[in-house]
Formats: C-alpha cells, sequence, structure tokens
C-alpha cells in the first residue's frame, strides 16, 4: 500500500508500478534476493509505503528494508497493515506510525555480505559424535549454539551440519528483548509483543507461533511457522538463531515446546508439555528470564470449572467424552507446572481459580478495535452477532436457536459469525449493535473486548467472582443459557439504557485492552 505524499490518499500498490520482471523477484523464496529486490522497488516509492510481510522469508526480508529505507514500515500481515491505514485514516500522523519494528534481528547468513566482523557473532557449533546420557540436542548458552546430530535421521542431520558455524548479525537496539510463543492463540502474542514495542521504552519484542497447515483461523505473527516445518530440527535451530539467541527475556504459552531440545527428531510434537517444560529449564540456564503463559482451555480442568458454575459445560452427559478429554490434556499441563517458581501469567481473569499463584495479563485489542462507529440500538431491528467457533465453549447451543427464532419472528436481525478471517472481524463488528459472547465459561475474552473499543453491547455469562476481579465494574450484561432471550427482550424495549452501557464499553476497553495495561504486567512479571 502506497501513502500519498500529501498524507491523504491511500492506494494498493499495483504490479504497473513495480519495474518489468521485478514481481518475479520480490515473490522469490530466497531472503538475499527479497531484500535486493524489495530494496530496489520500494526505494522508488512517491511516498511512505505499509509493507504487509505475510510469510517468514517476507517478513526476515522486510527487516532488512526497513533498516534502509525509513520511508517503510512494515506489518506482520495483510490485517495488520490495514489497522495502519485505518489509523491514517482516522486522523493518525504518519510519523506515528511509519517506524521499523524494534528487536531487529539480523539475517541469518553462512559468512559474506554482512560487513566486518565487528558485527557478527559464531552461533552453531556442531557436535556428531556420540550423546552423553540425558543431554538435549540443542544446548543453548548466553551467545552460542551447540547441536548434537547423533541419533538424527539421516535428512535431518544433513541439513543441521550445513548449519555448522552459522552467523547472525548482532543489532541490539534495545536493552530487554522479548521473545512470546509458540501458541500465539487469538493473535495475542502478535498483540502483546507489540504492546510492550509501543508502551515500554528500553523494551522491544516479537512472538511466533506454529499452526497446523490448513488451520481455519491463522492471526498475523513475526515467525509463523507450521508444525511441519517447526518439527524439522534444522527450522528449530534457524529459530533459535533468529530470535531465541537475541532474547533476554522469553514467554511460554500455553506450555507449548519453543525448540523441543529433549527431542531431535523431525516428528517432534508442538504440543508436548514434558517438552515445554525441558526448554523451559534450559532456557532459564542459560541465564535468561522465563515466564509462562496461559490462555484458557489448555489450563482451565474441567472438574473444578464444574463446581464454580452451574453453567458449566463440562462433565454432562452429552459432553463426557471431551470432557474427560480435556481433563486428561490440563492435568498433563499442570503436571508439567510442578517446581516452577517463575512468573506465571493468565489472560483472562477467570483463569485465576486454576492457577491462584498467577498474575493477570490482559488480552490486548489493536488500534483498528478504537475507530470511532455509529451509535448502537438505533435501527428498527437490533443486529445480534455470536461467534459458534466452539460451541462446547461458548454455550451456542443455547444461543443460537433463541436468535434464529427472534430472527424469524421479526425481533432482531441475527448475524452468525464462523471461521471470519482476523482481517474481517473489526468492520463486521461495527455493522452490529449486540455481541452475544459466551455465556457457560465466565470468561471475559478477546471477542468481548474487540466488541467493547468498538462501542457494541456485549452479553455474556461472568461470575460474581469474577466481575470483583476488576477495579472497575465490566460494562458487560449478565447473560446464562436461562436468560437470553429475557435479556434480548429487555435490550429491545430499552435502546437508550443499554446503548450508554454499550458507550461505557469504549472506556472501559480502552483502559485494561488497548495494550498500555497488558505491557506494563508482562514488563513487570519479568522484571521482578
Amino acid at each position: 500500500m502506497v501513502v500519498g505524499e500529501d498524507d491523504s490518499t491511500i492506494r494498493l500498490l499495483e504490479p504497473q508500478d513495480l519495474p518489468p520482471r521485478e514481481l518475479g523477484l520480490v515473490a522469490r523464496r530466497h531472503v538475499e534476493g527479497t531484500v535486493v529486490a524489495l530494496t530496489r522497488v520500494l526505494a522508488a516509492a512517491t511516498g511512505p509505503v505499509v509493507l504487509a510481510a505475510v510469510d517468514r522469508v517476507a517478513q526476515l526480508a522486510s527487516w532488512d528494508v526497513a533498516q534502509e529505507l525509513d520511508h517503510v514500515v512494515v506489518a506482520n500481515t495483510l490485517d495488520a497493515a490495514l489497522r495502519v491505514v485505518a489509523m491514517m485514516q482516522a486522523g493518525a500522523d504518519v510519523e506515528e506510525v511509519l517506524h521499523p519494528p524494534g528487536f531487529s534481528v539480523g539475517l541469518s547468513v553462512a559468512d559474506a555480505g554482512i560487513g566486518s566482523t565487528e558485527n557478527v557473532e559464531t552461533l552453531v557449533t556442531i557436535d556428531d559424535g556420540p550423546v552423553p546420557p540425558d543431554t538435549s540436542w540443542l544446548t543453548i548458552r548466553d551467545r552460542d549454539l551447540e547441536v548434537r546430530t547423533h541419533g538424527m535421521g539421516r535428512w535431518a542431520a544433513r541439513a543441521v551440519i550445513a548449519r555448522r558455524g552459522l552467523r547472525r548479525r548482532v543489532v541490539e537496539d534495545a536493552t530487554r528483548r522479548l521473545l512470546l510463543g509458540p501458541a500465539n492463540y487469538a493473535g495475542q502474542g502478535a498483540e502483546w509483543a507489540r504492546a510492550v514495542r509501543e508502551h515500554v521504552p528500553g523494551w522491544t519484542a516479537r512472538n511466533m507461533h506454529v499452526v497446523a497447515p490448513g488451520a481455519p483461523l491463522v492471526f498475523g505473527a513475526d515467525l509463523p511457522l507450521t508444525t511441519v516445518e517447526w518439527a524439522e530440527p534444522a527450522a528449530r535451530l534457524d529459530f533459535a538463531v533468529d530470535l531465541v539467541v537475541g532474547a533476554t527475556d522469553i514467554v511460554v504459552e500455553a506450555m507449548r515446546p519453543l525448540l523441543a531440545v529433549g527431542d531431535n527428531s523431525d516428528a517432534a510434537s508442538a504440543m508436548d508439555p514434558r517438552r515445554a517444560r525441558e526448554d523451559v529449564d534450559a532456557l532459564r540456564s542459560s541465564g535468561r528470564n522465563v515466564a509462562l503463559l496461559f490462555h484458557g482451555s489448555e489450563v482451565r480442568r474441567p472438574r473444578d470449572h464444574a463446581r464454580l458454575t452451574p453453567w458449566s459445560p463440562f462433565f454432562r452427559r452429552d459432553t463426557a467424552v471431551r470432557s474427560t478429554d480435556m481433563q486428561r490434556k490440563t492435568d498433563r499441563i499442570h503436571e508439567a507446572l510442578v517446581g516452577f517458581d517463575g512468573p506465571v501469567l493468565v489472560s483472562t481473569p477467570d483463569l485465576l481459580d486454576h492457577l491462584p499463584g498467577a498474575v493477570w495479563l490482559p488480552v490486548v485489542v489493536g488500534p483498528a478495535s478504537f475507530v470511532r462507529t455509529a451509535p448502537v440500538l438505533t435501527g428498527r431491528r437490533p443486529v445480534v452477532a455470536h461467534a459458534t467457533s466452539d460451541s462446547l465453549l461458548k454455550g451456542s447451543e443455547w444461543i443460537d436457536p433463541v436468535l434464529k427464532r427472534m430472527d424469524r419472528e421479526g425481533l432482531l436481525i441475527y448475524r452468525q459469525v464462523q471461521n471470519v478471517p482476523p482481517i474481517m472481524l473489526s468492520s463486521l463488528l461495527c455493522e452490529v449493535d449486540v455481541v452475544v459472547d459466551q455465556v457457560v465459561l465466565g470468561n471475559p475474552g478477546v471477542m468481548a473486548a474487540q466488541a467493547m473499543a468498538a462501542g457494541r453491547l456485549v452479553l455474556a455469562h461472568l461470575p460474581e467472582p469474577v466481575r470483583r476481579r476488576f477495579a472497575d465494574p465490566p460494562p458487560v450484561v449478565e447473560t446464562t443459557p436461562a436468560t437470553i432471550e429475557q435479556v434480548l427482550l429487555s435490550v429491545i424495549e430499552n435502546p437508550e439504557h443499554y446503548s450508554q452501557v454499550a458507550g461505557r464499553g469504549v472506556e472501559f476497553a480502552r483502559k485494561y485492552h488497548d495494550g498500555r495495561m497488558s505491557a506494563r504486567v508482562l514488563t513487570e512479571a519479568l522484571s521482578s
């Protein structure tokens, strides 16, 4: 996207805007070539450029480009690029957003083309001899990595050995350098990293995620990997070079492994909490500050939840099988937590019931969520949205039939949200009056925060113990499976009252969810 010289025109960069043959160069999956091509193309732009770097090669290349060209701002995804555009359209000064991202890790290269030896470090040494018992294949020290290939598959070992003597450009532009990963559920890892970069002087941050190929919803990340890519030892080694070695502070999400230092196979599990604990211990031994962060279902024990609220979806007759499976998985997480004495963070306050010693780290919604929108509940019928992403955890089995029936009766307009790309959610919320979030779990999640930021009325189940954990009463209308229709009828009959409730949501979201509080909580936890 190109912003006009007068900061008033925003348009997409079209193929005809590029010099001949440049498109092929830009698309080439070779980082060095991409750097050269992007620099040549973007240097000729007449105005500021918002660059959406949507895969790992483009992101690595764009970090170099952003250092060379001060009129280029790098966005991790198309969604993030559109957020920058929305900020400009909402009146933000171009200089507020046109800046290269912090934590500028240099391109990993073998030797040539990166300047003098004063700005490089040799990181990777290879040991292909027999491995002593209980020794990790990847040893992380302060500034170097030692890899043991003994026992690796033939092709995996070849790929790793090819990285012997790998060097990394040393660019340290902040005292504290934070890495978050690998879950990035609901894009929160990326949002927390952005919040730290924007709100805490002396800190910078990056996030990475590992997702299954073909996942229906994929959120932006500084370093995106699929489970297939990540499983390759060479890919994990590259990731360690790119981001782990340069980090002073690391947040491990959902007790999922970052590197699986205890598994040198190309079939390593990206979900094994025992491997995650091995990583945590290895990272702490290397002198880095490490915190654990949990998002929800991975640590919320179903049996405990069933005792906390009568509306719990767990261990009913029709949910017993899934509840038992979730109980087994959460038990494994809690077992891996035993003996960990570092900071533990949770993304919603209801999780403090499951990890009593944890600290609440609020979820973050981006600037586009706060773009001013039309008042709610001014039409003849309210437009009501509900996301059926996980019926068990949302209570959609109760919500969906009521909304469909009330729609047929002409009382409201129902918008069912399912597998909506993250890029579209902010604009979708601007078109509705009411969001029915969840009515069974008791957690104020990301969609509720996004809806409040957009000035939409939020209906959800928040038990009193959860509400009391906020310094300000959450402007969320209490709704359970038994009261959905009753609450909606009240909204229809009292639009002015509920419009005021929705209006209070904007300031509530700004206080708790615009990133400032989260950045402070996160960095203070790592500094304690």
